[in-house]
């Protein structure tokens, strides 16, 4: 029975790639996490089961293809680096002014929230950038826009996963929620383009890990209340959150023209059409 589901699942690249997103969506969605080691182990556990599905699509092509491509991903992914540790740091800065306490032991609970958002980095780049992608190309290889197709999918279901659940009966929660699907497709599209130039996995999780971290690296030092909802606010902060979306989106915009400037247009897609 197990090897014939194997065997549809290869068969199937899309439902494949579908019941993939739908597994970890109930998943990271269901299973409580109270803590960011709680965080980070489910979302680990994740990376090995986003592992099976994109095996069973692309063999053991994108998970092997580590080589030396990673300063690469690295250097393009500059631009969203600087923006996320700036973020950052002005969030750093806010908690020193308004002397939030300290957490027992920072040092640990740094190096926590580091690894926790390593193994985001490395799930969210496996299910939303290679399974997806991989599954359309290995489908419509030959289709003339399978790539604006993947770009299309990818970054919109990566974008509205961060938004899953928000209160539809809000103007402002609808803003915020188009605000922060447009901001992270445009991320990952950005890195998606990336992906292609060179299959490196691995190296567009440690752009993306390093993004999340910059921007969040103080909840590993101070103890405070969050009472936002995950990326929606509410009362006065919703308006906030949406100019901040929209500002984002627009620098986003920016970096998504270099970078496709730089090295969307020195990609081979006859190639990846052939070999992928």
């Amino acid at each position: 029975m197990l090897k014939r589901y194997i065997n549809f699942l290869k068969r199937s690249p899309l439902i494949t790639a579908a019941i993939c997103i739908i597994y970890v969506v109930i998943c990271f969605k269901s299973i409580k996490t109270d803590t960011n080691f709680q965080f980070f182990i489910v979302r680990t556990m994740l990376c090995g089961a986003v592992c099976f599905f994109l095996y069973q699509i692309s063999g053991d092509k994108a998970l092997t293809n580590c080589d030396n491509s990673t300063g690469y991903v690295l250097k393009y992914s500059l631009g969203f680096l600087i923006l996320s540790a700036l973020f950052g740091g002005i969030l750093l800065i806010s908690h020193i002014e308004e002397k939030t306490p300290l957490v027992a032991n920072p040092l640990r609970e740094m190096i926590i929230v580091f690894l926790m958002y390593m193994a985001v980095g490395l799930f969210e780049e496996l299910a939303f950038r290679a399974v997806i992608n991989d599954a359309i190309i290995y489908k419509f290889r030959n289709w003339k826009y399978v790539f604006v197709l993947s770009a299309l999918v990818s970054s919109i279901v990566f974008g509205a996963v961060h938004i899953i659940g928000f209160d539809m009966s809000s103007p402002t929660a609808w803003g915020q929620a188009i605000g922060k699907t447009t901001e992270a497709g445009l991320f990952g599209f950005a890195l998606l383009i990336l992906y292609w130039k060179t299959r490196n996995i691995w190296a567009c999780a440690i752009a993306h890990g390093l993004n999340d971290f910059f921007i969040d690296c103080q909840s590993g030092l101070f103890v405070y209340e969050n009472t936002s909802k995950g990326y929606i606010n509410e009362g006065e902060n919703a308006m906030r959150a949406i100019i901040m979306y929209c500002i984002l989106s627009v620098i986003y915009l920016i970096f998504l023209f270099i970078i496709w400037k730089k090295v969307g247009k020195t990609i081979d897609f006859k190639k990846i059409r052939e070999e992928w």
